[in-house]
C-alpha cells in the first residue's frame, strides 16, 4: 500500500473516532446525528453543483450508496436499542471488511496476494479483541442472543456493500464531490423517519442544544469520508477498509483516556495483533 495512502486512512480512522467520541456524549443520539447529515447537506451543497459537473452514471452509485446507507442507520439504532453496545459494535466493524474482502474480489476486480490476506486476518482478530474486549471478559455485558448477532452481521454486511459501491464509484468522480453527494442523499432520505418518529420541536431543541457540536461533527464527517475515498483510488478497497477500522482502537484509547474505561490485556494483545497486521498490509503490493 502507498505511504500516502496509509496516511490516509489513518488520519480518517483517528478523526472517525473523533466525531463518535462527540456522539457518543451526546443523550439524543439519533437526532443528533441527523442534524449532523442534514446540516451537513447545506455545508456540502457547494462541492456537489459548483465544483465539477456530476456524471450522469454516478448517480445510480450514489443513490445505491446512500439507500444502504439509510438502511445501515435504522438497523444501527435498532441494534443499539434492543441489543448490547459490547456484542453489536465489535461484530460489525470486525466482520465488515471480511465481508467486503469478498465484494472487492468479486466485484472490484481485487486480489490480494497472500501477504495482505494475512495481514487483513490478523488485523480483524486484533480488532475483535479491541473492539470486543467487554464481551470477551463478560464485562458490561448481559448476554449474547441470537438476534444480537444476526444485527450485527446485517450492519456488517450493510458497511461492505456501501464501501464496495464508494470503491468503484470514485473511479468516475473525484472523491470530494462525491462524497459530498452520498451524505446530501443520505439526509434527505432519511430526513421523513425522523420527523415522524421525534416531531418538529423536539429537533429544534436539540439543534439549539447542540448547534457547535452539530457543526463540528458535520464538518470532521465529511473530511473522514473524504479521505477515505481519495484513499480508496490509491489502494485496494479492501485494505482501506480494513485499516479504516483502526478506529476502533482510537475510540479504545479515547475511552481509557478521558471515560476512565479499562484498556486491560485484551485490548493490549488485540493492539499488537493491529500492529503486525498493519505492518502485512503496508508491505502488500
Amino acid at each position: 500500500m502507498p505511504l500516502q495512502a496509509f496516511l490516509l486512512v489513518v488520519a480518517a480512522a483517528a478523526l472517525h473516532a473523533a466525531w463518535n467520541f462527540i456522539v457518543k456524549k451526546v443523550d439524543d443520539k439519533e437526532v443528533f446525528t441527523w442534524w449532523t447529515l442534514a446540516f451537513g447537506a447545506l455545508l456540502y451543497l457547494p462541492l456537489v453543483f459548483f465544483s465539477t459537473p456530476v456524471p450522469g452514471k454516478i448517480w445510480p452509485y450514489a443513490l445505491s450508496s446512500a439507500l444502504v446507507e439509510v438502511i445501515y442507520f435504522i438497523s444501527l439504532v435498532y441494534a443499539y436499542e434492543h441489543g448490547d453496545f459490547s456484542l453489536v459494535y465489535p461484530i460489525a466493524r470486525g466482520a465488515a471488511p471480511a465481508m467486503l474482502a469478498v465484494w472487492a474480489m468479486l466485484f472490484l476486480d481485487e486480489q490480494p496476494h497472500l501477504a495482505g490476506l494475512t495481514g487483513l486476518g490478523i488485523l480483524l482478530a486484533g480488532l475483535t479483541l479491541v473492539g470486543g474486549a467487554g464481551l470477551l471478559t463478560g464485562k458490561g455485558l448481559s448476554k449474547v442472543t441470537l438476534s444480537g448477532v444476526g444485527t450485527a452481521l446485517a450492519i456488517a454486511l450493510w458497511i461492505s456493500i456501501y464501501s464496495a459501491i464508494d470503491g468503484a464509484a470514485v473511479k468516475f468522480m473525484a472523491p470530494q464531490a462525491y462524497a459530498a453527494l452520498v451524505l446530501m442523499l443520505t439526509a434527505v432520505l432519511i430526513t421523513p423517519m425522523i420527523l415522524l418518529r421525534y416531531g418538529r420541536d423536539h429537533i429544534l431543541s436539540v439543534w439549539r442544544v447542540h448547534f457547535w457540536r452539530i457543526l463540528t461533527v458535520s464538518s470532521v464527517m465529511l473530511v473522514t469520508f473524504i479521505l477515505v475515498l481519495q484513499a480508496y483510488t490509491m489502494a485496494r478497497v479492501s485494505y482501506v477498509a480494513a485499516l479504516r477500522e483502526l478506529s476502533v482502537v482510537f475510540a479504545a484509547v479515547a475511552g481509557w483516556r478521558w471515560l476512565g474505561e479499562e484498556f486491560g490485556l485484551v485490548r493490549t494483545t488485540g493492539a499488537i495483533l493491529l500492529f503486525v497486521g498493519i505492518v502485512l498490509i503496508s508491505l502488500a503490493d
